[in-house]
């Protein structure tokens, strides 16, 4: 499945097989997933979640999980910013996800929870997966299935996921929320 980059795939647990390493990070994921299954419909959305959420699913594999990012990237806001970037991050999902009256108004919550997320990108590495995990402990809570932004090596679905959040950044996120309301399925 691809080739080992020490650089970006240095481990805590020494792992040199890019497949050993992607199973290691799936299971991340699982425990990911089922630590939001088991909290409370009412839980407080805060920086603390995120950190958690991300900590479950990197942190047996790599030392900066649940750090925020050290390293100015070509994608997210400046290093510096990320902390204080996540808090009000934070208080404006924990806002939204307390004022969803409508099928609607959980579409702008996913919608602006997903995006924020990435433009954000706090982390060094996994962004993209914590972001989807968020997103759907929102969609969850709510009595939806997960959102499946797109599928991975199946046609154009990822081109047209990047172009959303494209166009979110230029204020235009009538893509993203298309995205969603077309995934949104009751438990």
């Amino acid at each position: 499945m691809g080739i080992f980059d020490p650089d970006r795939h240095d481990n805590l647990l020494n792992i040199v097989d890019l497949d050993q390493l992607n199973e290691y990070e799936a299971l991340g994921v699982i425990r990911a997933e089922n630590y939001i299954l088991d909290l409370d419909i009412d839980f407080v959305f805060d920086t603390r979640l995120i950190l958690d959420i991300h900590v479950l699913v990197f942190g047996e594999l790599y030392d900066w999980a649940g750090k925020w990012r050290t390293q100015d990237t070509n994608i997210g806001i400046l290093k510096e910013r990320v902390p204080y970037a996540a808090v009000e991050y934070a208080e404006q999902v924990n806002y939204f996800k307390n004022n969803i009256t409508s099928k609607d108004r959980l579409i702008e919550c996913l919608s602006y929870t997903h995006h924020r997320y990435t433009q954000i990108h706090p982390f060094n590495n996994g962004n993209g997966r914590t972001a989807r995990l968020i997103t759907d402990l929102i969609s969850k809570t709510n009595g939806y299935q997960n959102i499946q932004l797109y599928v991975q090596d199946s046609g154009n679905s990822r081109e047209i996921y990047k172009a959303a959040l494209k166009a979110a950044d230029n204020f235009d996120d009538s893509i993203l929320k298309n995205l969603i309301a077309d995934q949104l399925r009751s438990l």
